[in-house]
């Protein structure tokens, strides 16, 4: 059984393939219209279109830059992006590919493969373990637009995750709605993780005990909470000698739920290995370690009936945005901690590529 460890984008070096690193200057497409008819010039549409095949394994990457506004020195807000996004595989492996939009800042890169100055503003991620197409919509509005400068990149990385494997096709189709603005005033935060279950490697951290889950902290700069937004991707593998057992009996599936501690993240901030991923312990006990004042922000739970087959191989994606019905103040080093936990058996991959909307 092969090991792996997908790349997260914000603390592994990127690895180009196919086109590499592609500078394409931007169709800006007037969409909006004022109330007297006229077409309103200062909102715009970034057509996002593409499509790489590969074979290879360890998460080639591919980069798309895009020259907007007056480039990097100018700002701008994104208020929306809808489309679509897919994924097929062309064999029956376990694939996934992870989608990034980002922006840079003072100058547009000529290469940024680390992407070590970035600003990420949307992931999203996508997996597929069986022969065959998974299209997923993205319909996401931002009425608390987030930042962006006329410097934009697309990214998108994955395919084949064992040699030998069979080609992965991954495409996309997004409009991104935009618009200039004076200053950037809003920030994102990432709140993204991947936790695997039964099987005891891969992802940020593994357990193979059924009642364990992970916590992961996430201190907070100063501001309002407004939104949070992306997608959750809960997966079995293949049923290969390659990963961990497909699961059995009734049904499978996860719990995704997310808090904002005030004061800070107490027991959860020290339940971290040495590379900084949570220990994995059991959900009663992560739940105790809640404090009174926890504002729970949201909950995911995500399941899959398992038919008369015995066993599941199937992909649960669930795309997320949820405005909050007021805005929660959040003081620099309080903590947001999303709880990971499981259902049933078998060996599942749990990951969340949410990002929080968080205004001054």
């Amino acid at each position: 059984m092969k090991t792996y460890k997908r790349i997260v984008v914000l603390a592994e070096i990127f690895i180009f393939i196919g086109c590499g690193i592609c500078n394409v200057w931007a169709q800006d497409d007037d969409w909006g219209r004022g109330g007297d008819g006229e077409r309103d010039g200062d909102h715009r549409v970034l057509h996002i279109q593409r499509t790489v095949t590969t074979s290879q394994i360890d998460f080639p990457q591919s980069l798309f830059m895009y020259h907007l506004l007056d480039g990097a020195n100018s700002n701008g807000e994104a208020r929306a992006l809808k489309g679509t996004i897919s994924l097929k595989n062309h064999s029956s492996e376990f694939s996934e590919v992870l989608w990034v939009l980002a922006y840079w800042k003072g100058e547009c890169p000529v290469d940024d493969q680390s992407l070590a100055g970035a600003n990420v503003i949307w992931t999203e991620i996508q997996k597929n373990p069986t022969q065959s197409e998974d299209t997923l919509s993205v319909d996401l509005h931002f009425p608390n637009p987030l930042p962006m400068t006329g410097c934009v990149g697309f990214i998108f990385a994955g395919g084949p995750l064992v040699k030998g494997a069979g080609a992965v096709t991954m495409s996309a189709d997004l409009n991104l709605e935009y618009k200039r603005s004076e200053t950037l005033t809003n920030t994102v935060i990432d709140l993204s993780g991947e936790y695997c279950f039964g099987q005891n490697w891969g992802c940020q951290n593994a357990t193979t005990n059924e009642n364990d889950g992970f916590a992961v902290p996430i201190a907070m700069p100063a501001g309002h909470l407004m939104e949070l937004y992306g997608s959750i991707s809960d997966s079995t593998f293949d049923g290969t000698q390659n990963f961990g057992p497909l699961p059995t009996g009734e049904v499978w599936g996860n719990t995704n739920n997310f808090y904002l501690l005030p004061g800070g993240c107490g027991k959860f901030g020290i339940n971290l290995n040495s590379q900084g991923f949570p220990n994995p312990v059991s959900l009663a006990k992560l739940n105790s370690w809640l404090p009174n004042n926890a504002i729970h922000l949201e909950s995911v739970p995500m399941d899959y009936p398992i038919t008369q087959s015995g066993t599941s191989r199937a992909s649960l994606t669930r795309q997320i945005e949820t405005f909050l019905p007021y805005p929660v103040k959040v003081n620099a080093g309080d903590c947001v901690v999303v709880i990971y936990g499981r259902k049933g058996n078998g060996a599942t991959d749990n990951e969340t590529q949410i990002h929080a909307v968080l205004a001054p």
